[in-house]
């Protein structure tokens, strides 16, 4: 075989071992048995899984870049979708820049961008070094909108009611902000939108 690459055809006495017949097991012993070898097979295929979560944990962590943001900090927001008839390879990979209003976890943030709030782990942030900002970053101040959403009275969209952690979009006409439900816009959606209007800006 090593030499052929194959399988070569040879007598059955050579291929396989001599067929002697085997003493028979009691029911007891042959259950006891391979109980054994399963619960041996399962704990050494627990420990070889253990070592490759620990080898790929390593190898994954010498690969992230893993970044520091507060308040404030001005990023780019890394772009998953692509609107419909846009080419991927022809699109910007960074969509941007924005102003972190809020850090939920120490992974996740929460990302003010021109016309709608997004929340991102830092694995799809990166810092912003532009010299000139977009005006709206210059004259954006964070009272602007609140992210103590449990605390907060202020009612916000059509339906008059606060809001509540949820998705968010703000008319770029009128500067009012709308809950995606109520004007049904994903946020997969508003990656897409360039400029949002509200029905009464449309009318």
């Amino acid at each position: 075989m090593l030499m052929l690459g194959r399988e070569v055809n040879l007598p059955a006495d050579l291929m396989f071992e001599s067929c002697q017949p085997v003493q028979a097991q009691r029911v007891d012993d042959y259950v006891s048995h391979l109980t054994r070898v399963l619960r041996e097979s399962h704990r050494l295929a627990r420990e070889k899984l253990r070592h490759v979560q620990v080898r790929m944990k390593r190898n994954y962590d010498l690969r992230v870049l893993e970044r520091t943001y507060g308040k404030g900090d001005k990023v780019y927001v890394l772009e998953d979708a692509v609107g419909r008839g846009k080419s991927r390879k022809l699109s910007p990979p960074w969509r941007g820049p924005g102003i972190i209003i809020d850090k939920l976890t120490p992974y996740l943030f929460r990302v003010q961008m021109r016309n709608k709030v997004l929340t991102v782990n830092h694995d799809k942030l990166k810092p912003c070094r532009d010299r000139q900002l977009p005006v709206w970053m210059t004259n954006f101040s964070p009272t602007e909108f609140h992210v103590d959403g449990d605390n907060s009275k202020e009612v916000y969209c059509m339906c008059r009611r606060p809001w509540d952690r949820r998705f968010m979009i703000q008319c770029d006409s009128c500067a009012v902000w709308y809950h995606g439900s109520c004007v049904n816009v994903t946020p997969s959606d508003a990656l897409s939108i360039e400029q949002f209007k509200c029905k009464g800006c449309n009318a």
